[in-house]
């Protein structure tokens, strides 16, 4: 166990988002007593951050980390994502981190008006980092991980073969000010994506969680539909190995909504089937919706791969499955009795005393 707060508080960040011990230590110690780790931005801030989890949650690339996200770093004003390497055991060599990015973030215009990426987003080579920035705004995402060379040869190359698609690439033709095509964005209101940001952007700044689960195999997310009051139903199925069955994903429940750090959220349903056999569904699912009248509502359908299916996995890429092992996080027993203190519905544990790690 953690001896002292400080470092408690430092293993709970880590646990969150993936950042690095040593660093998460001394966010948390230059960090004021009591404050939140990781802050709710601004509605800009927010707004810019769901829009590149939307972007995110369907990668076209092979991955290590889920998402290809490394660790993220919060702040009450920014985002900081760190991108791993290009895997070496990838199906297509010539698709890259940067030539993925390039493609999902920055806005293009099709034939129709729609568009493809981030609205109003344009990216800067800033300090020798690739930061994401929306116009007339100051939010921001640094896209850490990324050469800034190679980045600028990943737009171009993506400008190109979109130019031949049709697309209008917004960001290239119109770098300073809003594309017409851009404009219907400008101003979202307070529904669907913008009414449900709060939800997209802490998961990302929660990415971290997925590898309490165990080993890491994939996770995809998508819009499921609208609801009625305005929001977004988002659906992620982190698919992983080796974990913790009921264990697992009642405890990745429990910390997204634990107070103080995770989200403000309520249960709606809860089906497990880590009972059944192998070679019967693999799949848990829980819902939950937003509190205090916040849209949206997120669906987390778990799955564990087992026996054969895990068996074939190994096989196909051994190389990539020992790099996702080194990633799965060993979660402490003091964490889950801290969660029951909190009143999160997590499996029975022993209470001994855990100060408040708010």
């Amino acid at each position: 166990m953690k001896a002292t707060a400080v470092e408690r508080r430092a293993e709970l960040l880590r646990l969150y988002t993936g950042l690095p011990w040593q660093s998460a230590r001394r966010r948390v110690e230059t960090a004021a007593p009591g404050s939140l780790l990781i802050p709710e931005p601004d509605a800009d801030q927010l707004l810019l951050e769901a829009r590149v989890m939307a972007t995110l949650a369907w990668r076209r690339i092979t991955t290590v980390h889920p998402w290809g996200i490394e660790y993220v770093d919060p702040r009450s004003d920014r985002l900081l994502i760190r991108f791993e390497a290009d895997p070496v055991e990838r199906r297509d060599p010539d698709e890259t981190q940067a030539l993925d990015l390039a493609e999902a973030l920055l806005p293009r215009a099709d034939e129709y008006g729609d568009i493809k990426g981030v609205p109003g987003a344009r990216t800067h080579v800033e300090g020798g980092q690739v930061v994401l920035r929306v116009l007339d705004t100051s939010a921001s995402v640094t896209l850490l991980g990324l050469d800034p060379d190679e980045w600028l040869r990943a737009v171009d190359v993506q400008d190109q073969q979109m130019g031949t698609c049709g697309m209008t690439p917004c960001h290239r033709d119109l770098p300073t000010r809003w594309h017409p095509a851009e404009r219907p964005y400008r101003r979202p209101g307070r529904q669907g994506t913008a009414g449900s940001a709060w939800l997209t952007s802490g998961l990302l700044r929660r990415v971290g969680l997925i590898r309490t689960l165990g080993v890491p195999l994939a996770v995809t997310g998508w819009l499921g539909h609208h609801e009625r009051g305005g929001g977004e139903r988002w659906i992620i199925d982190p698919t992983f190995a080796e974990g913790s069955g009921a264990t697992g994903h009642q405890r990745l429940m429990a910390l997204l909504t634990a107070p103080g750090w995770g989200l403000p959220l309520t249960p709606l349903d809860d089906h497990c089937n880590c009972h059944l056999a192998t070679g019967y569904s693999d799949q848990c699912t829980a819902i939950v919706a937003g509190l205090a009248e916040r849209p949206g509502v997120l669906e987390v359908r778990a799955i564990q791969r087992r026996g054969d299916r895990l068996k074939r996995i190994k096989e196909d890429r051994p190389g990539i499955y020992a790099a996702q092992q080194q990633l799965a996080f060993p979660v402490p027993a003091w964490v889950d009795r801290w969660l029951k203190r909190s009143g999160s519905r997590v499996p029975d544990v022993a209470i001994s005393a855990v100060a408040n790690l708010r």
